[in-house]
């Protein structure tokens, strides 16, 4: 698509009886540039393509040869490669493409997050930061937050403002207070749809079970995943309470059966990976046997996660009239690898060589790498 652009300025210059001199004038560059454009031999920046456009008197997906079909070919592609960069992360060399995107589709508000997400993925870790890439991306984030029409999208950036704040300018005070812009749980469409829907039964009106069902699963997960989460960072890890810590896990196992059923789906992904942190302990422990029953148990339930289809619905009367949705908006299903892969690979971890001679490790390597994509 952009590999024409060159051509596509020389046409315009040709028809319109322009001269290289006059629209690198115009542009701020040199003529050798323009030659070198039109001879394929280079692009212009991506902030000169608007420019570009306006001097000529088109848009500027007529300037990059897009026609709308193609265009919105082009935008499902680059969401398909942002849902990849969200999985797999990102350094400072996916930079540049996302300026390109952004470039592509300016008004695409996913798209402009993404460039922001990068520049934070590069930068907010580091040591020394980039501040002028973190006040990039703040900017794309606030303007994104003031404009944007939908109510979940807002939360994203909010959420992201706030690691922002908390991480890459070290400002507390500052995240705390834009989450002062998020409803708190209690107002919550969850949480009053399901509100609505006690009332309903109660007053003999039809009951839509699935959006209290709907909460009980979002609430399910949050709460697990906060538990677990404390468990690992915030418990002292300290030998003495490994086995607290693994009754821990062993309960939220409990609680993801209880409101998911035995076919949880999704939340199979949930299950392997806490047995997963449960091996890790079982193995500083010295209990090989116990490390490769939770191993085991890894891999069932990450291969039945990978299995599940859009469409299935759960087992537990907590949850059986919600469906295991396709990947969207507020649905992030894996999209490059499945659980059976990044289960492989953390197998390659040196605590577990004193057992990598068993058969039993032998055999859940051989499963993993059958089912791993």
């Amino acid at each position: 698509m952009i590999l024409s652009i060159g051509t596509t300025i020389r046409r315009l210059r040709t028809e319109q009886k322009i001269t290289q001199d006059q629209l690198a004038a115009y542009l701020g560059v040199t003529p050798q540039a323009i030659s070198r454009w039109e001879a394929g031999n280079g692009y212009p920046d991506i902030e000169l393509l608007p420019p570009i456009a306006l001097f000529f008197g088109i848009t500027t997906d007529e300037l990059l040869g897009i026609h709308e079909d193609e265009r919105q070919a082009r935008l499902k592609e680059i969401h398909r490669i942002i849902a990849e960069h969200n999985e797999l992360g990102t350094g400072a060399e996916a930079i540049p493409q996302a300026r390109q995107f952004t470039a592509e589709f300016p008004a695409d508000e996913y798209v402009q997050k993404h460039l922001a997400d990068t520049l934070c993925r590069a930068n907010m870790w580091e040591e020394n930061p980039d501040r002028t890439a973190l006040e990039e991306a703040e900017r794309i984030y606030l303007t994104l937050a003031e404009r944007t029409a939908d109510i979940d999208f807002r939360g994203h950036i909010i959420e992201a403002l706030a690691a922002l704040y908390a991480v890459g300018f070290k400002e507390l005070k500052k995240a705390e207070a834009i989450t002062e812009k998020l409803p708190s749980m209690r107002y919550s469409r969850e949480e009053i749809r399901s509100m609505l829907a006690s009332a309903a039964d109660q007053s003999g009106g039809e009951v839509k079970h699935e959006y209290m069902q709907d909460y009980i699963d979002r609430l399910t997960d949050t709460l697990a995943m906060r538990i677990t989460g404390y468990t690992i960072d915030h418990i002292p890890n300290n030998a003495e309470r490994w086995d607290e810590k693994i009754a821990v896990f062993e309960k939220m196992i409990d609680l993801y059966r209880l409101v998911y059923g035995e076919n949880m789906l999704f939340y199979h992904g949930r299950a392997a990976y806490l047995y997963r942190v449960i091996a890790t302990y079982k193995i500083a422990q010295k209990n090989h046997e116990g490390t490769l029953d939770a191993l085991s148990q890894m891999c069932t339930h990450a291969i039945r996660a990978d299995t599940a289809k859009p469409g299935e619905r759960f087992t537990s009367p907590f949850t059986d009239r919600l469906i295991y949705p396709e990947a969207g908006k507020d649905f992030d299903d894996l999209t490059v690898h499945n659980n059976a892969w990044y289960c492989l690979r953390k197998m390659e971890q040196s605590r577990y060589d004193p057992i990598r001679e068993e058969e039993r490790f032998t055999n859940i390597l051989q499963t993993l790498t059958e089912k791993a994509k």
